[in-house]
């Protein structure tokens, strides 16, 4: 491996690693401001400085234990700048870093053959050194258009339970990546004056093709992650039209019980018991009406059959609107799925209570930083355990078979730019959805 000194961090490491936060996150259809990327690649280089020159001083690292200690760092790094979780910037830089590393490996011998310079005057001349590392950022740099102008990134997802799986096949392709460049430039060092093409094209392919296995099945298993996402979410939806269905056989039973009622009445002429029985109907569906009335039909119509659930649950659903929805920036159907998603999630919650006790409240309102949806429940608090990780996909405390609603929701906030506070105690739990004008 070539030497390390002052001059090659500086001036290598620092552009080696913006291109580096440019592509880990590319991978992930992340599009970074130029400020951020800076700011990641300027932390990186002052860690490399910190690592070479000051901790490789006191103490002896192990080969291959300071490239972990780097990507730790980087990962750690991107977490923090990029506000991306831990998960996701741990995959990005691991799969960044070995694409980064078989660029290396194919750049060496395409640089010796085309100069014809021997790897012994590339590595202890500055200047040989510098086209190419040129050329090994602008393969990098063609690599990222690629990515960007055919999507060729991870489709959403990376958040999944199962992004532990992706994390592994990542570390793998990293490791394989690794052991090949280490065994590249032994060849080089060994072999330093007599260039043999066939060798080093052998070497090239081998570089080439087996993280590009890696790469495709890391894809795959990323494409089947997110269609089963996609299914889960859709069967929850046909579950709450079902729920729908059935809350609306049991009203036209209801209504039917009532007529009955009503007619019984009028045929013993107790007319004033019918008609007072009539005016509380009346009055309890006015209120209801008056109570969900909003100016963005989509939503009264949600407001409406949340209301028609909770009714046939008996459980006692509040809804206060503040604000016209008019101006806001989110699309009808988008608010219906926060709406909907939270209120389903918050009678659940208090459907085992004692009837007395069944209470979710809805405000639709605006503040200084965009429209607020907020829905509370005052049921049991999320257990501490389930709390950090509920906008998983498929985490859930119904157990199997949920666990959509809340990454559906968390996506679109996300879209949106906006935030959601959870809080949860003995007084019950809510939610609490901003987005911004």
């Amino acid at each position: 491996m070539p030497e390390i000194d002052f001059k090659v961090v500086i001036f290598n490491s620092f552009p080696e690693a913006m291109v580096l936060v440019w592509l880990s996150l590319s991978l992930l259809g992340i599009r970074p401001h130029f400020f951020q990327i800076i700011l990641s690649g300027s932390l990186q280089t002052v860690f490399v400085v910190l690592l070479y020159f000051v901790i490789g001083k006191l103490i002896s690292i192990p080969f291959g234990v300071h490239t972990i200690i780097q990507l730790v760092i980087f990962a750690l790094i991107l977490h923090h700048v990029i506000r991306i979780p831990y998960r996701s910037s741990f995959l990005a830089v691991l799969l960044g870093s070995s694409i980064y590393c078989c660029v290396e490996a194919w750049v060496v011998p395409l640089y010796i053959f085309i100069t014809g310079q021997s790897i012994t005057a590339f590595l202890n001349n500055w200047w040989l050194r510098v086209p190419y590392f040129t050329l090994q950022l602008l393969v990098v740099v063609l690599i990222i258009f690629f990515i960007r102008r055919f999507s060729l990134w991870l489709p959403d997802g990376v958040e999944a339970g199962r992004s532990k799986m992706l994390l592994w096949l990542a570390g793998l392709l990293q490791t394989q990546t690794l052991l090949i460049d280490f065994f590249c430039w032994k060849y080089y060092l060994a072999y330093a004056d007599a260039f043999q093409a066939p060798i080093h094209i052998y070497f090239v392919l081998i570089n080439a093709i087996l993280p590009l296995i890696t790469m495709i099945i890391i894809r795959q298993l990323m494409v089947f992650i997110h269609r089963e996402v996609e299914d889960k979410a859709q069967l929850d939806t046909l579950g709450h039209v079902e729920e729908l269905l059935y809350t609306m056989r049991t009203q036209r039973h209801d209504f039917s019980h009532e007529l009955q009622v009503v007619y019984g009445l009028l045929q013993v002429e107790e007319y004033q018991e019918a008609r007072d029985y009539l005016k509380k109907s009346v009055t309890e569906v006015a209120a209801t009406s008056e109570l969900v009335k909003t100016d963005n039909l989509g939503v009264t119509a949600l407001l409406y059959t949340k209301t028609g659930l909770a009714e046939a649950r008996k459980i006692a659903l509040h809804i206060t609107v503040e604000t016209s929805l008019k101006q806001a920036p989110l699309e009808g159907r988008d608010i219906n799925v926060i709406l909907g998603n939270l209120i389903d999630n918050a009678m659940d919650a208090v459907e085992q209570l004692p009837i007395p006790e069944r209470r979710v409240s809805v405000i639709i309102g605006q503040n200084l930083e965009g429209y607020v949806l907020e829905v509370q429940n005052y049921g049991q608090p999320i257990p501490p355990d389930i709390i950090g990780k509920i906008f998983m996909p498929g985490v859930s405390t119904k157990g199997q078979g949920h666990g959509m609603g809340l990454y559906s929701i968390q996506k679109l906030v996300s879209k949106y730019n906006g935030k959601i506070n959870v809080k949860s105690d003995n007084n019950g739990t809510s939610f609490h959805v901003v987005i911004p004008e």
